[in-house]
């Protein structure tokens, strides 16, 4: 039976202080799961280990412009990125409580998150090349990621749309929006991720806005969408 890790909470089907050699041996085969950029490993994977939330929605937003070479590193990338409480864990905390939350909005893990080092991995970069700062929204679920980037030569709207759909082509749970900006009520219950962007008037700076939901596509139902690729079955089984 394939196993799943749960990248976001540690969890694993070998507890390293069990058996510490045979954990870190077997998750030396792991895959990151995010079904997007590495199906066919997911493929003929027994280890995924699902990515988190605010992972899935920087990393899919960042992948396509990076791996085509367009995105001017020197100047870096700021991702400003928001999350429902939910996405703070099911333990209550002083923070999460509903008069600190309510009718607030605060920023947290500055220079400090711990699914930075997964943002690093997956996109190729080091720690000078991007500034991600997440934050607490005052809603139960969902995420959205305001990511700004400059690139090296001026891209047009044509253009940038035709990289992500290309890109993302066979991918359904992937929505691009070419002509608005996506927000957390549409994906919110969904296991879709939305992405949408802007450019500015030179078509060298760009505005990238990615949503989903930190409950579902951010965590439990990424988890059954691997699964499906895992075993075989189509990938939106159970989800859409």
């Amino acid at each position: 039976m394939p196993i799943l890790r749960c990248n976001s909470c540690g969890t694993s089907a070998i507890r390293p202080d069990d058996s510490a050699p045979a954990a870190v041996k077997i998750q030396q085969r792991a895959v990151y799961g995010s079904p997007e950029l590495y199906r066919d490993q997911i493929r003929a994977a027994q280890l995924v280990a699902n990515p988190g939330c605010y992972s899935t929605t920087v990393i899919l937003a960042l992948k396509p412009i990076l791996a085509a070479g367009w995105v001017d590193l020197d100047r870096g990338i700021i991702s400003d990125a928001k999350s429902g409480v939910s996405g703070a864990g099911k333990a209550p905390t002083p923070k999460t409580h509903y008069m600190h939350a309510a009718d607030n909005l605060s920023a947290y893990g500055v220079f400090g998150h711990r699914h930075t080092g997964e943002l690093l991995e997956q996109l190729g970069l080091d720690r000078s090349q991007i500034i991600f700062t997440p934050h607490l929204l005052p809603i139960p679920r969902g995420i959205l990621a305001t990511i700004y980037v400059r690139f090296k030569t001026p891209q047009t709207t044509e253009s940038v749309a035709r990289i992500y759909h290309d890109f993302f082509a066979g991918s359904s749970m992937v929505r691009i929006y070419d002509k608005t900006l996506p927000q957390i009520q549409y994906v919110a219950r969904t296991n879709y991720a939305d992405i949408g962007f802007h450019l500015s008037s030179d078509g060298l700076r760009a505005v990238i806005v990615s949503c989903l939901d930190n409950l579902l596509k951010g965590a439990a139902s990424q988890a059954v969408q691997n699964m499906n690729v895992m075993m075989g079955w189509d990938e939106a089984e159970g989800l859409a």
